[in-house]
C-alpha cells in the first residue's frame, strides 16, 4: 500500500538551464504562494544572485534548499509523473498538449501518493525536443496569440495555481507508477531491440523513438508492467538471435 502524503510535498518544480538568478527567485515566490516547496535546478547559468534574493523575498529559503543537477535525466530519475511545459509554436504533429486546467486534476491525484515533476525550460528557447520526449504529458498556457510570450515565473504561477485550486477527485488508492528511471531503462531496451530487428535505423532511431516514448509514456505503467514489457523485448531479441523461440519450460513467468 502506498503511503499518502500531502500532495504539495510530492510536487517538484524543475527549472532547466535557467539563465537569470532573478527568474529563479521569482519562481520561488510563485511556488511559495501556491504551497509548493521542492525546487530542482538543472545546470542554471546563475543561482543565488542579488536579483534572485530581491525577487524571491521571503521565499529565498526555497532557493537555498533547491537540489542541483547536471542533467534533466538525473533530476527526474526518481519521479513517477513528468509534465513538461511548451509553447504551441513547438507543437509536434499528433502530439496532445493540455492546458494547465486540464492537467491539474491528474497532477493533484498522482501527487497524493507519488512524485510529480513539473518541468520548465530555458527562458528563451524552452525545452528541447528530446527533453519534451522524456515527459509523459505536455502543457501549454493559453494566451493572446498577438503576444503569447509568458516569462518563466508567470508560467510556473499559472500551472501551480491550477493545481492548488483543483479538486482532488480520486477514489481509493492511486495506482503505483513506475519511476522515470524504470521507464527509461525500458525505453533503452526497446530501442536496442528495435534497432537489432531492423524496425529502427541505427543511424537515426530518435525520430520514431520519440513517438514510441510519447504513446507509452502516457500509459499508467506500473513497475510490473515495465518488467513485463522488458521481458517481451528480451524474448524478441532471443528470437532474432537464435531463430527460434525458447522452450516453454524455460520461459520465466512474471
Amino acid at each position: 500500500m502506498v503511503e499518502q502524503t500531502p500532495f504539495s510535498k510530492n510536487i517538484s518544480v524543475v527549472l532547466v538551464g535557467t539563465r537569470k538568478g532573478g527568474n529563479i527567485g521569482a519562481v520561488a515566490r510563485a511556488m511559495k504562494n501556491m504551497g509548493l516547496e521542492r525546487l530542482k535546478l538543472v545546470a542554471p547559468r546563475e543561482r543565488i544572485t542579488e536579483e534572485c534574493r530581491m525577487m524571491a523575498g521571503k521565499a529565498i529559503d526555497l532557493v537555498d534548499s533547491a537540489e542541483d543537477y547536471s542533467s534533466l535525466d538525473d533530476a527526474v530519475a526518481r519521479d513517477h509523473l513528468i509534465v513538461g511545459t511548451t509553447s504551441l509554436r513547438k507543437r509536434e504533429r499528433n502530439q496532445s498538449i493540455y492546458t494547465p486546467r486540464e492537467i491539474a486534476p491528474l497532477i493533484r491525484e498522482q501527487a497524493g501518493s507519488q512524485r510529480v515533476a513539473l518541468v520548465f525550460g530555458p527562458e528563451r528557447r524552452g525545452l528541447s525536443d528530446n527533453q519534451l520526449a522524456r515527459c509523459q504529458y505536455l502543457v501549454s498556457v493559453p494566451s493572446n496569440p498577438d503576444y503569447s510570450v509568458l516569462n518563466l515565473a508567470q508560467a510556473v504561477m499559472v500551472l501551480a495555481y491550477e493545481v492548488f485550486t483543483s479538486s482532488h477527485v480520486a477514489e481509493g488508492e492511486a495506482l503505483e507508477l513506475a519511476s522515470d528511471q524504470e521507464r527509461e531503462q525500458m525505453f533503452q531496451r526497446v530501442e536496442e531491440v528495435l534497432v537489432q530487428i531492423g524496425f529502427l535505423s541505427s543511424q537515426n532511431p530518435e525520430h520514431i523513438m520519440r513517438s514510441i516514448r510519447r504513446f507509452l509514456g502516457r500509459a499508467d505503467l506500473s513497475p510490473r508492467d515495465v518488467k513485463i514489457f522488458r521481458g517481451i523485448m528480451s524474448q524478441m531479441q532471443w528470437y532474432a538471435q537464435e531463430g527460434h523461440k525458447l522452450p516453454g519450460e524455460k520461459v520465466k513467468k512474471t
